[in-house]
C-alpha cells in the first residue's frame, strides 16, 4: 500500500480487512479536530503531519486478522452478560463492521483514572453489542484493546 502524503479529516482510503479491499473513513478525535480558540474547525481539515504519520505506520503494520482472538474474546463477553450463545474466531468477520479509522492525537496524555485511550484505532459496528459499536484500539505502536466506540470520542 502506497503511504499517504496528505489527507482531510472525513476522507476515505483503501485499506485491507479480513483480505478484502475496503474503504474506510479516517477522522480525527484529538487536538487537530480544534482552532486555536479551541471551537470545532470546519469539516475537511487537513490532518496533521502527527495523524497522518500514525496513520501511514497503522495501515503499514497492522493487520485486523492478527487480532481475530481478541475481538471474538470481546464479543463472547458482551454475548455472556446477555445469555447469548459464543462466536468462533471463524465468525468474526461477519461480527464487525469496520467503517473508520479514528486517529486521537493529543497534546496531554488522555488517561483519567488509569484509563488510557487509543491514539489510532479501527471503529465500527459489532453485533454483538449494535448500540455502542467497537473500537480496536492501539497506542504507541502496540495494541491497546478493544471496548465501544466511545473509548476513542
Amino acid at each position: 500500500m502506497k503511504s499517504i502524503k496528505k489527507l482531510n479529516n472525513g476522507e476515505h482510503i483503501t485499506i485491507h480487512l479480513f483480505g478484502k479491499e475496503k474503504d474506510v473513513e479516517v477522522f480525527s478525535t484529538g487536538d487537530n479536530q480544534f482552532d486555536d480558540s479551541g471551537n470545532y474547525k470546519p469539516a475537511g481539515f487537513a490532518l496533521s503531519e502527527e495523524e497522518i504519520a500514525c496513520l501511514n505506520w497503522f495501515i503499514e503494520n497492522v493487520k485486523i486478522e492478527d487480532y481475530i482472538q481478541e475481538i471474538a474474546e470481546y464479543c463472547n463477553e458482551q454475548y455472556d452478560t446477555m445469555g447469548d450463545e459464543p462466536i468462533e474466531e471463524s465468525d468474526v468477520e461477519n461480527e464487525i463492521n469496520i467503517f473508520a479509522i479514528a486517529i486521537n492525537i493529543s497534546k496531554i496524555t488522555q488517561s483519567t483514572g488509569g484509563y488510557v485511550y487509543p491514539e489510532i484505532s479501527f471503529f465500527g459496528d459489532c453485533k454483538c453489542d449494535p448500540e455502542l459499536g467497537i473500537c480496536i484500539g492501539f497506542r504507541d505502536k502496540k495494541f491497546l484493546g478493544i471496548d465501544v466506540q466511545d473509548w476513542t470520542l
